[in-house]
């Protein structure tokens, strides 16, 4: 299969103020040398001006914006820049309120999976793929019979090392060849990095179901690659095809001088949406154990390296516990 099959493909971009850098991802997915039938642009309220660029690019008609309808919803026809004969529909959503990541690729997941596309491409906008990406996604996940697959996600200013790399390989040198020679027949099974540049099959939302979009962000990815993984959905990620995307920034802290190993530190503004997520990740797909090591961590973190941070903890406790118990009911602090 060479791009002569005859499924439909959608790509599904989410966006929150990053109107250039959406720009160019939006100029990849139609540079491809397969072409998509439709793109569906999620804008989860961004306040930088990001319909005006699109309506300057030619995404997004100006009569949508003076649009009172909420939220703002419009459709446009636009050709290929590559094959004459090929038209491509997009599809612009601005959310009513900023719904994270995992709100935004449930709606567009759900719009296009309502459109009765077979497959759906789903990418962040500070990413974007490679030019053949897309051909060699669909071509060999189709023959080795995978449902769920990505490309290698690799650093854009730096296209030797990954952005993000199989647990198993953590501990080796970031290299695409260290994650490549990893690979059987041209696939790293059982491993995939959503959503960058991520092709699903409309089967797996058949079988699964959405994105669980109450987890807003960080989370919801992990969570569906558990998902997949809970009902023996085969996934897989295609060394041949590639994502640039910027280097992952994150940062790790130690605890008793790294005899308990590390905790990830998020911005405290949203770290109770990291607790939750986490505490449902683990009640949901992990047993006991994960649950006693992850108290005990954070209770370290907080008393000893944040310096009895009692709030901090009670806080740590209330999120992991709304998690555990698939409540969902504490106001996240978001913004």
């Amino acid at each position: 299969m060479s791009g002569e099959s005859q499924d439909t493909i959608a790509a599904v971009v989410v966006t929150y103020n990053r109107k250039k850098e959406l720009g160019k991802c939006l100029s990849a997915i139609l540079n491809q040398a397969l072409p998509v039938d439709a793109i569906f642009i999620i804008d989860n309220v961004s306040t930088d001006g990001t319909p005006e660029y699109l309506v300057e690019k030619g995404f997004l008609d100006s009569a949508a914006l003076s649009s009172d309808k909420e939220p703002l919803e419009s459709v446009k026809t636009i050709k290929s820049p590559l094959f004459s004969d090929t038209t491509i529909e997009v599809h612009y959503v601005r959310m009513h309120e900023n719904t994270g990541g995992a709100g935004g690729f449930h709606e567009g997941i759900k719009r296009s999976y309502d459109a009765g596309f077979d497959w759906l491409w789903l990418m962040d906008d500070d990413g974007y793929p490679v030019e053949d990406q897309l051909l060699e996604l669909l071509d060999k996940t189709i023959k080795n019979n995978l449902y769920f697959s990505g490309p290698l996600v690799v650093d854009k200013d730096n296209e030797q090392a990954l952005t993000f790399r199989p647990a198993h390989l953590r501990n080796v040198e970031n290299s695409v060849d260290a994650v490549k020679a990893d690979a059987t027949d041209g696939i790293i099974y059982g491993w995939v990095t959503p959503f960058n540049g991520t092709l699903i099959s409309r089967r797996v939302i058949d079988e699964i179901g959405n994105i669980k979009k109450e987890m807003f962000i960080w989370g919801d990815e992990r969570e569906y690659v558990l998902r997949t993984e809970a009902n023996k959905i085969r996934v897989g990620t295609i060394i041949t095809a590639v994502h640039l995307h910027p280097a992952r920034i994150g940062k790790r802290e130690r605890l008793l001088f790294g005899f308990l190993g590390r905790v990830i530190i998020r911005p405290p503004d949203k770290a109770n949406i990291y607790y939750r997520n986490l505490g449902y990740l683990h009640a949901k797909y992990y047993g006991l154990e994960k649950h006693l090591k992850t108290l005990i961590k954070h209770t370290v973190f907080f008393l000893v390296n944040m310096k009895f941070n009692i709030k901090g903890l009670i806080g740590f406790y209330r999120y992991y516990i709304d998690g555990v118990t698939d409540s969902y009911s504490l106001p996240p602090e978001r913004k």
